[in-house]
């Protein structure tokens, strides 16, 4: 009995775990679609509207589906053709409405269907009603249809597909048509289509099993279909429903040209200006070169220290002597700037802390020495350059501020702008949409920035005054 009964062990056991290993519909899947149901109505406009009615067994409790539908996809002939899709509604088969969001992924719309708080098991109907632009083929001879009914994207098995393709208004005398199965790119033909009143009805053979798909082609008589207007083909090509978020990059150029016009414009200099062959003067003193540079271009640039150092040495407060180093080949050629006085009141603020940042406490420093540690001075010297400048009425606000001002607005509009439109529009159409929209506005006020310093009516006059005294000599020449 004790080895009946082992041998009854055994035999149980080893039945078991052929059943275990034996792949089922249902292993690996969480749902089945039992029936994938499609009515395609094409219109005399060329547009379509589609029906899809997905019978769906689900083998394990899920929030729902995703029904992907390519818009960017390659027709029979090897065009690259953007279809404009609009999602119309979902429903259960009772016109009760059901819970979808839209989601852009690449070149398919993901129809994200389902109540995320809420789970659904066993046989669910799911009916998805959307319009299709775009998707004709307009040939010398014929027009033709061709669709990818399913996707080939589905995750689970499809064991039963029909679609009916309805022409709209008049009839078609002649047609031809084929239909394809299998994963993408194949060209079996296990399915058949029935002839109609002004239809098409396609039926697949077998079931078709996770990443395969079930593609038609239906031609007519041309004259049925009206093809797109240029208009539409343009409206199709600037794709608004998607791409107006780059209006906004527009807006934010519009609305910089006016802030622009409005405060960062030079005011207009409407008397004559007099040729000036000497440096302009506030209070019967000279300007020094930084001064003059500032104005012409609202910058402290490496050629106003320069020439404001030259300056120096014409006053007397230091000498630029010329040095030879030699070398094994060639000889190494350097300047050495000696301090001939120190800094006075005759100077200007600027001037002073120029004097500074060069010597400090020493009587003199070669220009080699200054290349890597002058630049430390830059702040400083632009501060007490704009200072003097606002004190003297030729700005009213430092230049530096004014571009660190839309600067930083520049950074903070175009990635608030990026993050909040992601938030909100990113699924619908697509981030990368919406990064690009937001770089487009920073880089628009970024380059801005570098023309909003503007100067007072004194300082717009001396610095044109400026101007046409370095061009004039320029011109008699």
């Amino acid at each position: 009995m004790k080895r009946k009964a082992g041998h009854t062990l055994f035999f149980f056991c080893l039945i078991l775990s052929l059943n275990l290993s034996l792949p089922s519909p249902s292993f690996g899947q969480d749902f089945t679609i039992n029936d994938f149901d499609v009515f395609i109505a094409i219109d005399q406009d060329s547009s379509f509207t589609v029906k899809e009615t997905l019978t769906v067994e689900f083998h394990r409790q899920r929030h729902g589906i995703y029904r992907d539908i390519p818009y960017r996809y390659t027709d029979s002939t090897g065009r690259v053709i953007a279809t404009p899709t609009d999602i119309l509604s979902v429903t259960d088969g009772n016109n009760t409405p059901v819970n979808y969001n839209i989601i852009r992924q690449g070149n398919t719309i993901r129809v994200r269907i389902g109540d995320a708080k809420k789970y659904v098991s066993g046989i669910q109907k799911y009916e998805i009603f959307y319009k299709v632009e775009n998707a004709i083929l307009f040939f010398d001879d014929h027009d033709e249809f061709y669709w990818n009914v399913t996707g080939n994207a589905w995750d689970a098995d499809i064991k039963r597909v029909r679609c009916l393709v309805l022409l709209a208004r008049a009839k078609t005398k002649g047609y031809w048509a084929s239909c394809y199965t299998g994963r993408q790119g194949s060209r079996e033909s296990a399915c058949r289509n029935i002839p109609g009143d002004n239809a098409m009805d396609f039926v697949a053979n077998k079931s078709l099993p996770a990443g395969e798909g079930f593609t038609i082609a239906y031609g007519w008589d041309k004259g049925i279909v009206s093809p797109p207007t240029s208009l539409r083909k343009f409206i199709w090509f600037i794709n608004l429903k998607q791409n107006w978020v780059f209006i906004l990059p527009i807006l934010s150029f519009i609305f910089m040209l006016f802030i622009w016009l409005q405060t960062g414009r030079d005011p207009r200099v409407r008397e004559s200006i007099t040729v000036m062959y000497s440096p302009p003067e506030y209070s019967n003193v000279p300007l020094t070169p930084a001064e003059v540079g500032a104005m012409v271009d609202e910058k402290l640039d490496p050629r106003d220290i320069t020439a404001t150092i030259v300056g120096l040495a014409v006053k007397g407060y230091i000498r630029i002597e010329e040095t030879n180093e030699e070398g094994l080949i060639f000889d190494k050629k350097d300047y050495y700037l000696k301090k001939v006085q120190e800094a006075d009141t005759a100077l200007s603020a600027f001037e002073k802390r120029l004097m500074t940042a060069i010597f400090s406490s020493l009587p003199g420093k070669s220009v080699s020495e200054l290349k890597n540690s002058f630049y430390k001075n830059i702040l400083e010297l632009k501060k007490s350059l704009y200072t003097e400048l606002i004190k003297k009425n030729y700005f009213s606000t430092s230049p530096e501020t004014v571009r660190l001002v839309y600067t930083g607005i520049g950074f903070a509009a175009g990635l608030g702008t990026a993050v909040i439109l992601s938030l909100l529009f990113g699924d619908s159409i697509g981030k990368l949409r919406t990064v690009i929209s937001g770089v487009l506005v920073g880089l628009t006020i970024l380059s801005f920035s570098k023309y909003m310093p503007a100067k007072t009516r004194l300082g717009s006059s001396t610095g044109l005054s400026a101007i046409v005294g370095r061009k004039m000599p320029e011109r008699l020449i």
